[in-house]
């Protein structure tokens, strides 16, 4: 087998019969109408490269996009909402050279960000990725929520409404850490691939203010998966949950990322006596937390500009960006790494560059982007980690800013 290949575009009249089969073999597809449909609708809408191996396309590499919320910021995100290798071209390194090219196409088109969803710990940190926080699931019987008080009759909503739910979710309340991903493809893909899809809502005029979106493979007693919860406020947040509880006549089981700043079990009647009940069943009631969503920083100073920090503080940087050995010397960005000054404050900047005294840092760029983001502490990530510098300078980095733990509700 050749195993260098050529990365390209991808071109739907040559290469849609080659992606299919790469997603069939994947498993992320079934050979059915609804699956294929939406797997066109959601290229339609992204950038898409592939690596073709002897005359066919072998591996994908998709990117819609968005945008990343840093304590209110908006900053560019390259999301990589796919990576995908077929059965004959696994363990060739396509995939790690095609993400580089996507990486090197969106660095020089200005994007400050990239982030993924990870299959497992290791892989996308050989590109400069950095886990960036745990996210809650919560499992639960809706009829044991407490009582949330009056709830309005909700209109339904369909893959017919996808273009309004979208809507809905740009416009959604978001925390540090959330995500907004710009064409409504994604939103309608997602409404179309799932088998039993629906969603509940309330409008303001033709708008829709606040929904939940389901999906289920049995729709009589569950569980329930909510794909989105969106919603601008807390008394949304409220009725919504309400809604939740008017179905627990039926549904046993509903499973849900738990929604930022709330205690979901806190709102149970009774949870640890539901969770014991139900331990070892269909619709165990629990909890988990899992760390899957990577995130890297492609453009330093629009990312350092976004801090505000609580006390000032300059220091000398040495960034280490692995994703240069990936990419061919004539790549129209060769990453973030190199020698930089920070400056924080209550504006901060980083600048290209080297000055004598100023206290080093060396860091991985995917442990930096760990530590900007308010996943992981300068002084674990010198234990632990790539941040290596002096003593004093660790503990001043910890004290300068105080950024709560990203919380992304956008999962891609």
């Amino acid at each position: 087998m050749q195993q260098n290949g050529t990365i390209r575009p991808y071109r739907a009249r040559g290469d849609k019969k080659a992606a299919q089969r790469i997603w069939l073999e994947c498993g992320w597809l079934e050979d059915e109408k609804r699956h294929l449909d939406a797997f066109d609708v959601l290229l339609s809408g992204q950038q898409t490269l592939v690596c073709e191996i002897g005359g066919a396309a072998e591996c994908l590499v998709n990117s819609m996009h968005g945008s990343w919320y840093h304590s209110g910021t908006p900053l560019s995100l390259a999301a990589i909402t796919a990576v995908t290798t077929s059965r004959v071209a696994r363990n060739s390194g396509a995939a790690s050279r095609t993400l580089a090219q996507m990486l090197a196409d969106r660095g020089a088109a200005g994007d400050a960000l990239s982030g993924l969803s990870v299959f497992e710990q290791g892989f996308y940190e050989r590109l400069g990725y950095g886990a960036i926080g745990y996210e809650h699931t919560i499992h639960f019987d809706p009829a044991w929520l407490a009582k949330l008080g009056a709830v309005r009759t909700p209109v339904r909503l369909s893959q017919h409404d996808a273009d309004r739910i979208h809507a809905a979710r740009l416009a959604r309340r978001k925390w540090h850490g959330g995500v907004n991903l710009d064409s409504a493809t994604f939103t309608k893909a997602e409404l179309m691939y799932e088998k039993h899809s629906f969603g509940l809502g309330y409008l303001e005029g033709d708008k829709i203010t606040h929904c939940v979106v389901f999906s289920t493979d049995s729709v009589l007693h569950g569980p329930y998966s909510v794909n989105w919860l969106v919603y601008q406020d807390f008394e949304q947040l409220r009725e919504l949950f309400g809604l939740m509880r008017g179905l627990g006549d039926q549904v046993r089981q509903i499973r849900m990322r738990e929604p930022h700043r709330v205690n979901v079990q806190g709102l149970l009647k009774r949870p640890f006596q539901l969770y014991g009940i139900t331990k070892g069943s269909k619709y165990h009631a629990h909890n988990e937390a899992e760390s899957y969503s990577q995130l890297r920083i492609m453009d330093l100073p629009t990312c350092i500009a976004a801090l505000k920090a609580r006390a000032g503080l300059r220091f000398g940087l040495r960034l280490h960006d692995p994703l240069v050995e990936y990419l061919p010397q004539d790549a129209s960005w060769r990453g973030a790494g190199g020698e930089w000054i920070v400056e924080l404050g209550e504006t901060s900047q980083a600048s290209p560059g080297h000055e004598t005294g100023l206290p080093m840092l060396e860091a991985g760029v995917g442990d930096f982007t760990r530590w900007w983001a308010g996943s992981a502490s300068a002084e674990s990530l010198a234990t632990f980690g790539s941040f290596r510098g002096p003593a004093d300078l660790i503990v001043a980095m910890d004290r300068a800013i105080d950024v709560p733990r990203p919380e992304q509700d956008w999962e891609y």
